[in-house]
């Protein structure tokens, strides 16, 4: 195809497109800064641009489809992922193989960490810090909700934050810490 035909299928099939990937991504994927998210956009055009066109039958679902495989990309080689990040790419039905069964058992783990932490936490304190983190309220609506100041939200969030990470800090049962100060699971390192 020659270029000014490339150009025009380009900017009819895939640019109109742009906004709805982004706020799809945006959407379902909370641990992906505004920078990153440009990133993937244009990381998707280049490689739509390199593709053979004449065998995309669909713009948009190409664009999509190449989004997510992008995000899939960077999270294999990220070497730290945000438990944010994780959750949401369950969304994007994200298959991949290169990830071990190590480290999706490692993953889950520290999600259950996370989850056992919570549930540990003083009951206002776990509420205020359930209704931020998983619902996404502002300080004055979890305030509102809760029948208490916001200054009283404050606390409950800053005493969950810090009961949080003192029990993620810990190391889990079945970790050790190897010659390279690296943690690793007991069998499968």
């Amino acid at each position: 195809m020659e270029h000014q035909a490339r150009l025009l299928w380009f900017a009819r099939e895939v640019l109109p497109h742009e906004a709805d990937v982004r706020r799809w991504l945006f959407g379902r994927i909370r641990g992906l800064s505004s920078c990153e998210l440009d990133e993937v956009v244009q990381e998707a055009y280049a490689r739509i641009w390199a593709a053979d066109i004449e065998r995309i039958g669909n713009g948009r679902a190409y664009l999509f489809v190449t989004a997510r495989h992008i995000v899939g990309e960077h999270v294999r080689r990220s070497r730290i992922v945000s438990i944010e990040l994780v959750a949401d790419l369950e969304s994007l039905n994200i298959v991949d193989d290169e990830i071990g069964a190590h480290r999706r058992l490692s993953g889950e783990q520290e999600v259950e960490r996370v989850m056992a932490a919570i549930a540990t936490l003083p009951p206002k304190c776990r509420q205020a810090f359930q209704l931020k983190k998983f619902e996404e309220l502002s300080q004055r609506e979890i305030a509102e909700r809760m029948g208490i100041a916001e200054s009283t939200v404050e606390k409950h969030l800053a005493k969950a934050l810090r009961l949080v990470m003192q029990v993620m800090k810990a190391p889990a049962a079945g970790v050790e810490d190897d010659d390279g100060g690296k943690r690793r699971l007991w069998g499968l390192g």
